[in-house]
């Protein structure tokens, strides 16, 4: 037994407290990814914000052909898509991709699947994250 290290056995508080310690090590980091999983989804959704303006505002922000298209044909409380809370993400991906009455087709080069999945999940967002009156008034024309 020369050279070995003894290590001390622990007593039955020992025992907890090195139970406790591990378990808060565990909710610590779980926390820590769990914010963070917060942090980055809310930054997706801005950055998918940023880019439904930069890419599809020019028709589908107010005053837009796409919003007086979808005024005439939906009525005007779904015309601004940013206020809709019926869209679901794969429809609003095959529209983007195939088109829709007067709407183009958009292909993969034009807006590629990363900017459109964040468009996507901007417009599908949960009503919990939908700040009032950020998209401006409601109804109106494109």
């Amino acid at each position: 037994m020369s050279g070995e290290a003894k290590v001390p056995l622990l007593g039955c508080m020992g025992r907890a407290a090195t139970a406790c310690a591990v378990a808060l090590a565990a909710c610590l980091f779980a926390t820590a990814m769990l914010g963070g999983a917060r942090d980055d989804s809310a930054q997706k959704l801005e950055e998918g914000k940023r880019l439904f303006h930069a890419r599809c505002g020019y028709c589908h922000l107010a005053g837009g052909t796409g919003t007086i298209m979808l005024a005439r044909r939906l009525g005007k409380d779904r015309s601004l898509l940013e206020e809709r809370t019926d869209l679901k993400v794969d429809y609003v991906e095959k529209i983007t991709r195939v088109g829709i009455y007067g709407m183009p087709p958009h292909n993969r080069i034009e807006l590629p699947d990363s900017e459109l999945d964040r468009i996507a999940a901007y417009l599908t967002r949960p009503a919990s994250v939908r700040g009032t009156g950020a998209a401006g008034p409601r109804g109106g024309t494109p």
